[in-house]
């Protein structure tokens, strides 16, 4: 907070995530509607939910204190104060030009889609002597996003120092303020993390913990503070191996199937899984694989219980589409991160966890060793490495895997009306 009142205009702050940074925001963003006569408060959010947490947060807090209550009027989506008003935009909203503002908050810069919003609002500072802006976000990945290119503005300004988890770059008009893990530490061990972590409720044992739980791109990025470079082996070494297994799946079992198609150079694969995650596998390359991907899901219909298919639309559109004339129910699993971060993340956990048998398929063991975790902004997930051309046979895993343990819940009927 003494560097967000500095006489400096633009403020930079990396911090892991859970500390509280969008409840900070809140709090800076209602402060400065309630002091300064005129205000105008922005603050720019990764998306729209995002948004619209933190003008909830900003909400309660005027809610929870009388005198506040009363000084400002609560609209949708804005608040009002002695003729200021305080507004969240999202990131993939259409972007707003002609603003005047005297405060600029970019929340999660790392997940923004592009540079556009932070733009369009830096540049609107011009207009208002006094102005300031402040980003805070997790840390991203690679130089050349919007953030990667804001903190490498960061490390060349005149004075930087470190000291401990703390990295301090300070210019005339731009500082930066960072909270993380040095790349030469051990972030095995919880009390270097927490150096990395000073919000008073993230503890070592919870460190421990999510050390544990999450894949170690994620941990390093969310919890150590640590940039990432875009891609990295996505299991620990040995851990695939341990769930090779012998086991029968017996004829009726209920199975949820995945399926991926791939071009002519790529392999299409059909994996099935049974609901404590025992694996089958048929994988086939060229051009007719689309054929025998078809002819060995109705095989698999015609011997277990198919609850789901789970497809990747791009080259399986038509073969979907029989397959649901012939009474197998078809769902699409496009192969986007907000489909494929949750299903990386599931099968990460299944395999390390020791939960997921497979039958040590010598194609579909290539295909888990050629893929690697690529980092997004919504976190890590499955994806090829430059040199490697198939890995259909894992993410058809990935999906099956997704289908099986993300069942519904059963509808309990609590009464009539």
């Amino acid at each position: 907070m003494r560097e967000v009142f500095s006489g400096r205009r633009e403020l930079l702050v990396l911090l892991a995530r859970g500390s509280g940074k969008t409840t900070l925001f809140a709090a800076l963003a209602l402060f400065e509607l309630v002091t300064t006569k005129g205000a105008a408060v922005y603050c720019a959010a990764a998306s729209r939910d995002q948004a619209s947490l933190l003008f909830d947060v900003a909400k309660r807090m005027v809610g929870a204190h009388p005198e506040v209550e009363r000084m400002v009027t609560v609209r949708h989506r804005e608040l009002r104060c002695h003729g200021g008003t305080l507004k969240v935009l999202a990131s993939d909203a259409p972007l707003v030009h002609g603003l005047t503002p005297s405060l600029v908050l970019v929340d999660e810069l790392h997940a923004h889609k592009n540079a556009e919003l932070y733009l369009a609002l830096r540049t609107s500072m011009l207009k208002r002597p006094g102005s300031k802006m402040v980003t805070i976000s997790t840390a991203g990945v690679g130089a050349e996003s919007p953030l990667g290119r804001l903190r490498t503005r960061a490390l060349s300004l005149p004075a930087v120092t470190r000291s401990g988890a703390l990295t301090r770059a300070v210019g005339p008009s731009f500082a930066m303020l960072e909270w993380a893990v040095p790349e030469d530490a051990d972030v095995d061990d919880p009390a270097v993390v927490k150096r990395a972590n000073p919000a008073s409720w993230i503890t070592e044992e919870g460190l421990a913990e999510q050390r544990e739980a999450v894949h170690d791109l994620a941990f390093r990025r969310y919890h150590a503070n640590q940039w990432t470079t875009t891609e990295h082996h996505w299991l620990p070494p040995g851990a695939w191996q341990a769930c090779a297994s012998d086991y029968v799946i017996e004829a009726g079992e209920a199975v949820w199937i995945g399926v991926d198609v791939g071009g002519s150079r790529s392999a299409s694969a059909v994996v099935h899984v049974t609901d404590d995650l025992r694996v089958g596998c048929s994988i086939y390359t060229g051009d007719e694989a689309v054929l025998a991907v078809g002819e060995r899901v109705r095989e698999l219909a015609g011997e277990f219980d198919v609850r789901e298919v789970a497809y990747d639309p791009w080259r399986f559109q038509q073969g979907a589409l029989e397959l649901q004339e012939a009474g197998i129910l078809t769902v699409k699993f496009d192969q986007s991160n907000a489909r494929m971060v949750p299903a990386s993340e599931r099968l990460y956990a299944a395999v390390v966890e020791g939960r997921l048998k497979h039958p040590n398929d010598p194609a579909l063991n290539a295909h888990v060793s050629a893929a690697v975790a690529r980092d997004t902004p919504r976190g890590w997930r499955l994806d090829k490495s430059k040199s490697a051309e198939q890995i259909d046979g894992v993410v058809a895993l990935a999906m099956a895997v997704e289908a099986a343990e993300a069942k519904a819940a059963p509808v309990e009927l609590l009464g009539w009306i």
